[in-house]
């Protein structure tokens, strides 16, 4: 797909949108809606909006439609493809134009006023789970924009939060939004993968423009804890950190490092540690044919039993189990 083909794509009318047009009054849409079971809670599931087997996917919204205030169980990220769109998030009027950005924490309950034929908005919506320690480690050159996605991901508390991207001017984002659009509604082989590399060097450029549009506030916390270089040091010594020698690197005491990483991550140190080895456990198994032993050894398991264990209370199924159904997914 061209970037002319992804612009005609966008800019034809879906059979909902032909007949919300046409519509002169609110109670007209509804029926549509109705009919075309468009109306929802203001809760949006991810179950439901975001497609089985899938952490990310994208939408373009319907247009000549105002959306009531809702919320999501997922992150989402907005970007203006087309004209404008006016918003209210947690009761405050917010304005996108053309080319901008704007990411919403989970919980945040926001309304979209009514669009036109010009106004084309994409959603693409982000399970918790796409944000992997690989991700969020990368993201370690800016606090503040990072420990929103590791507040949005692990706090415990609800978040409610959105930052908003000025980046209607940077070429740059428009570029890799097309890329990543023309490689989602025209999948050819490895366009997964071409998707989420552009997904970080999307992200990184966010970085790189972010200047503080969200409440600084909410993120001392974090930011004083430094959370996405602890990631990130975890990230490059899984195998044999320990949270002494964590603490010994950031200066500070084991027993009130490992407080603060429970109170954001809702985790313990210890879990943090095997959430990341049997994450690399699992790239060994899917894309290696070593050994199950020599893959619990590479990530910094000597018990094959315990390994086996821990593997089997996230998965359900040994090592052996996972990558035969890895194997049985890539035949279908």
């Amino acid at each position: 797909m061209t970037d002319a083909e992804l612009d005609s794509f966008l800019r034809k009318y879906t059979v909902i949108e032909t007949l919300l047009e046409a519509c002169e009054t609110l109670e007209e849409k509804k029926a549509v809606k109705q009919e075309y079971a468009e109306l929802h809670s203001d809760t949006l599931d991810e179950a439901i909006f975001i497609p089985p087997g899938q952490d990310i996917t994208f939408s373009a919204h319907t247009r000549f439609d105002p959306v009531d205030s809702h919320r999501h169980s997922f992150i989402e990220l907005i970007y203006i493809y087309s004209g404008e769109c006016h918003q209210t998030i947690n009761n405050k009027k917010v304005s996108m134009k053309q080319g901008e950005l704007c990411i919403l924490d989970t919980n945040t309950y926001h309304s979209i006023e009514n669009t036109g034929k010009d106004d084309i908005i994409i959603n693409c919506l982000m399970r918790k789970s796409y944000f992997d320690w690989a991700f969020l480690s990368r993201l370690s050159g800016n606090d503040i924009f990072s420990s929103f996605l590791t507040h949005a991901i692990y706090e415990n508390k609800q978040s409610n939060e959105y930052i908003l991207i000025h980046s209607g001017e940077n070429e740059k984002i428009s570029r890799i939004m097309n890329t990543i659009l023309c490689e989602f509604f025209d999948k050819q082989p490895c366009s997964d993968e071409i998707i989420n590399s552009y997904m970080v060097i999307l992200f990184a450029e966010m970085l790189r423009m972010y200047k503080g549009d969200v409440n600084e506030r909410n993120y001392s916390a974090l930011k004083n804890t430094q959370i996405t270089d602890i990631i990130h040091y975890l990230q490059v010594n899984f195998k044999t950190v320990t949270l002494e020698s964590l603490a010994r690197h950031f200066n500070f005491n084991p027993n009130y490092l490992g407080k603060i990483l429970k109170m954001i991550t809702g985790s313990s140190f210890i879990d943090l540690v095997h959430q990341i080895r049997i994450s690399q456990a699992c790239l060994l198994l899917k894309n290696t044919d070593v050994s199950v032993q020599t893959v619990a050894n590479e990530v910094g398991y000597e018990n094959i039993n315990f390994f086996y264990r821990i593997f089997k209370r996230k998965f359900n199924c040994s090592p052996a189990e996972y990558r035969k159904s890895l194997g049985d997914t890539a035949r279908k």
